[in-house]
């Protein structure tokens, strides 16, 4: 689905204020464009460092309420922060985090969020999460991305490599156990699936996550590593080409010796 007026108005008036140390993340990184599966309720920023928190949620609150905003303080610590802007009888919640450097890609520049986090990255925080906890939302954004040319069996095996107590099969152990489904919040979301197909398609996934991560291991793989292709597009160990890219503090392109400059 495509970013709600009010999202969109929010995000223009704070657009200057965004950068690779204050970016756009969670799931509306993932779901701002037309065709999207769902609406997102909220607008992340994430921040390396605490005092970004900080910095940005004071300069962005300043901005809205310039702009005629009504801003509404609800959470408002120095590592989270979350605000309800109002106007025209519509709202939105903006919220300010803290968030891990270790990344696989660099935070990327967009012409509609200005600066957002890699949609691999995304997807690895989502599995992480849905880890962690049964919110259909995560289930909705899994299905939906992490199926075709980004497979949940790469999004899984890398997502490794930012919980050191999780293997990759474990985590997709956690990821299971919170697959619940809310019908009413999934029309809430104005999710066009029934809660049946996604339900199925999600078992299909990760009964074909199973497998590829059972391979993997039993072919000696590293965990917690993305493969990529000699453009660094996201592959898989299989593919002809692919070669290991570790997370680093930040993030960085891939990079073939030999093969690109």
């Amino acid at each position: 689905m495509p970013l709600t007026a009010i999202q969109s108005e929010v995000l223009k008036t704070i657009s200057a204020n965004r950068s690779p140390e204050s970016h756009i993340a969670g799931g509306i990184a993932l779901n701002f464009a037309p065709g999207s599966p769902r609406f997102s309720e909220d607008i992340d920023i994430f921040h390396d460092v605490e005092e970004a928190v900080v910095k940005a949620s004071d300069l962005d609150v300043m901005c809205l309420e310039t702009a005629g905003f009504n801003v509404e303080r609800q959470i408002w610590t120095p590592l989270f922060r979350r605000i309800s802007a109002s106007k025209s009888g519509k709202s939105v919640k903006v919220e300010w985090a803290q968030d891990s450097a270790w990344r696989f890609f660099p935070i990327q520049r967009d012409a509609v969020l200005y600066w957002k986090r890699h949609p691999f990255d995304a997807l690895t925080n989502k599995a992480l999460t849905m880890a962690a906890r049964a919110e259909t939302r995560d289930l909705v954004d899994l299905v939906s991305h992490a199926s075709g040319i980004v497979p949940l069996h790469s999004v899984v095996w890398a997502a490794s490599a930012k919980d050191a107590g999780f293997t990759p099969l474990s985590l997709l152990e956690w990821m299971r156990r919170n697959a619940r489904i809310d019908a009413p919040v999934l029309k809430e979301m104005g999710v066009s699936l029934a809660a049946t197909e996604l339900k199925n398609r999600w078992l299909e996934l990760a009964e074909l996550t199973e497998v590829r991560i059972n391979e993997a291991a039993h072919d000696g793989l590293e965990p917690g590593v993305v493969f990529t292709d000699l453009d660094g597009a996201i592959s898989w160990y299989t593919q002809s080409g692919a070669v290991a890219h570790h997370a680093k503090l930040g993030g960085v392109f891939p990079k073939i010796e030999g093969v690109r400059d």
